[in-house]
């Protein structure tokens, strides 16, 4: 009986070696769990002093690709408007205008300056004009409806002076007719100086000097005109509008185009670990599968009660269903093969440090 025994052990150990020796490969996979990221995040949020910043951060490589912060004058009443129609959809195209940033001051002193630019027009027309006298005779009633509506307006104003000062109208208010008693004495100034230049005529460098102010304040229209469409609010990505509830951050745009898989790997199975291997990611709560590949191995080993390990990001093309971003998946490194042996090895070594 005993013999028996011998012959049947000494049987199994022979057959475990002659596995062990055979040259066959099996398939080597490393099991992870990983997060599934979109493969970039655009999120406009508002600052604690109530500016608006922007950010866009590509997950694939780990880095912020751009970084915006529109600061506002002291002082000036800013209004910040999201577009409702765009918002309320699901998807968001790339270049979409999202909102807009409305500055009282800006939107006064581009109206300031086109009202300058159409006196200088108007003034430079009556240097080459050669009806003289009915043009002085135009600038002198100009000038007496001027100063009428500047008296009108220092009356005005200097009631809501008061009554601002006792705290019975509101700043925007008191701001309002304040802009408006500046804008009349402006146009009293400039009617006088037209009656000036009229009554005096104007000479060739005049005529010159005019055309260059003309083309300074046009220029000037333009910085303005270009810098408050700036403060649109453009989306530089297309993708899935992530509503949030926070009162700081007002919007958060996925591009999920593709999609990024972050994998902690054990530090000793890093070295069976390279770019371009597949990567099978799936989930036990929905029944779908996306394929993926490797793209980069980070550089930096990382603790997390006490198992070591380092990231590895997977990218992924397929369109996803069931499947969404936030989500931690299973997910199969596809590393190759290896024999018997080699399994054998891999399972002794922890045993034997």
């Amino acid at each position: 009986m005993l013999k028996n025994r011998n012959i049947i052990f000494a049987i199994i150990i022979l057959i475990l070696i002659i596995f062990l020796i055979l040259p066959i490969k099996y398939p080597l996979i490393i099991k992870s769990k990983g997060k599934l990221l979109p493969y970039k995040t655009w999120t406009l949020a508002k600052g604690t002093d109530g500016r608006l910043i922007t950010s866009l951060n590509d997950n694939l490589t780990g880095i912020n690709d751009g970084f915006t912060v529109t600061q506002f004058e002291r002082g000036d009443a800013v209004q910040f408007k999201l577009k409702t129609e765009v918002i309320s959809k699901d998807f968001i195209s790339k270049g979409d205008t999202i909102g807009y940033v409305i500055s009282n001051i800006i939107e006064k002193d581009i109206e300031k300056l086109k009202g300058e630019l159409e006196t200088a027009k108007a003034s430079l027309n009556i240097q080459t004009s050669s009806e003289k006298e009915s043009v002085i005779d135009a600038e002198k009633s100009k000038l007496v409806f001027a100063e009428k509506e500047l008296e009108e307006q220092t009356k005005v104003f200097d009631r809501k002076k008061l009554l601002f000062e006792r705290q019975l109208i509101s700043q925007q208010e008191y701001e309002a007719d304040e802009a408006k008693f500046e804008l009349a004495k402006i146009n009293v100034n400039i009617a006088k100086e037209r009656l000036r230049t009229v009554q005096s005529g104007a000479k060739k460098e005049e005529i010159n000097f005019a055309a260059s102010q003309i083309s300074a304040l046009e220029n000037e229209i333009r910085i303005l005109q270009k810098r408050y469409e700036s403060n649109n609010i453009v989306t530089p990505i297309g993708g899935n509008v992530n509503k949030t509830f926070s009162s700081d951050t007002l919007l958060v745009i996925n591009d999920t185009s593709k999609n990024v898989i972050l994998i902690p790997v054990k530090w000793s199975d890093i070295n069976k670990i390279q770019v371009n291997q597949s990567v099978i990611i799936s989930s036990a709560e929905v029944d779908e599968v996306i394929n993926g590949k490797i793209i980069s191995i980070g550089n930096n080993v990382k603790t997390a009660n006490n198992f070591q390990y380092v990231l590895v990001t997977v990218i992924s093309e397929d369109r996803m269903k069931q499947l969404k971003s936030g989500l931690y998946v299973d997910c199969k490194i596809e590393c190759g093969s290896e024999t018997a042996l080699d399994i054998l090895s891999d399972f002794l070594k922890p045993i034997f440090k």
